[in-house]
């Protein structure tokens, strides 16, 4: 009786998952990941950093002889991984912080790397996370001390990358000379420039800096193209590139004659004249056909010139594009002048 009761306790502890009975506290020194979990260097490429971080050697046990650290408040570190949890892995010492900030796809935390002299050590974990991409930057709030990284751990199937691929710019669909573009926030930013050039690959401008994710670029000339990228400011991270061609405005042909009767039948079916230079006529030409195009103010103002009435020092009409219906050019014969 006594031995089969052995056998079924024994076969019960063998049930038991020994990674849950055995996995890492925090505090606890961790010189290489668990099982089920991978590790990736504080030096990965995908890792960015913006301040003044540093490397140093000087710890006990860091992970590949190395980590990053800095004393700068509001200084800050950010990747994005896929997968459904995350270790953050330090050199802790009594020089360090208590109160690092860990922002995962806006949500804020803190973890404290004031412990035991060690590195490697776990000082932050997340489990539980919906399976897919996440936005993640760790950041130094208080000057109580350096925050430093030494690494981070992710499950075996979870992945880094590059977190300029969730930073996307797109350009809206435009028939004008501006052009519209549109990105989606990334945690950290406080920020963002709008940079532009006329070669694909820069050298870019920057040509505006704004707190919203879009804007619209007014000062693109007709007929060239433009290649676009946004800059998140505070963090080091940047967008695809865009490219825009703003359209040709047509060039107006330019009539032959001095003077011509303009007529306007604007959408109810009345008929405005003006006796005009042909440089009136022109110039009114000019405005009409740049914003068939996109380009111009909304209304035109057309002198009446002799038609005053009153004691006006000028009279103007104010003919609105979206009104206007057809536009007639009488130009007088040489006869007639």
């Amino acid at each position: 009786m006594k031995r089969i009761a052995f056998i079924v306790l024994t076969t019960i502890m063998l049930l038991v998952p020994v990674s849950s009975a055995f996995a890492a506290k925090i505090g606890q020194q961790l010189t290489s990941p668990e099982a089920g979990w991978q590790r990736f260097d504080d030096n990965h490429p995908l890792i960015k950093y913006c301040g003044n971080w540093s490397p140093y050697t000087n710890g006990v046990n860091l992970y590949n002889g190395s980590a990053n650290h800095t004393g700068t408040v509001n200084d800050c570190a950010s990747f994005a991984f896929k997968g459904t949890k995350v270790r953050i892995i330090a050199d802790t010492f009594n020089n360090k912080t208590k109160t690092a900030q860990i922002s995962i796809d806006g949500v804020k935390e803190t973890f404290n790397e004031n412990l035991t002299t060690q590195g490697s050590t776990l000082v932050y974990e997340k489990t539980g996370l919906a399976d897919g991409v996440h936005n993640v930057r760790i950041q130094l709030v208080d000057s109580d001390g350096y925050l430093t990284l030494d690494a981070i751990d992710l499950e075996s199937s979870g992945t880094l990358i590059d977190n300029n691929q969730i930073f996307s710019l797109q350009k809206l669909p435009s028939n004008t000379n501006s052009v519209t573009l549109s990105w989606n926030s990334m945690e950290g930013a406080i920020g963002y420039e709008i940079k532009r050039s006329t070669k694909a690959g820069g050298p870019y401008s920057t040509i505006a800096t704004v707190s919203k994710l879009d804007y619209t670029d007014t000062t693109a000339s007709a007929g060239n193209t433009y290649y676009y990228i946004i800059k998140a400011v505070g963090i080091n991270c940047i967008t695809n590139e865009v490219s825009a061609t703003t359209p040709q405005i047509p060039e107006v042909p330019k009539p032959a004659g001095e003077r011509a009767i303009l007529v306007v039948t604007l959408d109810t079916g009345l008929e405005k004249e003006f006796d005009l230079s042909m440089a009136e006529v022109q110039a009114f030409i000019a405005w009409y056909e740049g914003k068939a195009a996109g380009a111009g103010p909304a209304s035109y103002a057309i002198d009446k010139h002799d038609n005053n009435k009153g004691p006006f020092k000028s009279r103007k009409d104010y003919v609105i594009f979206d009104k206007i219906l057809t536009y007639e050019v009488n130009e007088y014969t040489t006869e007639s002048k």
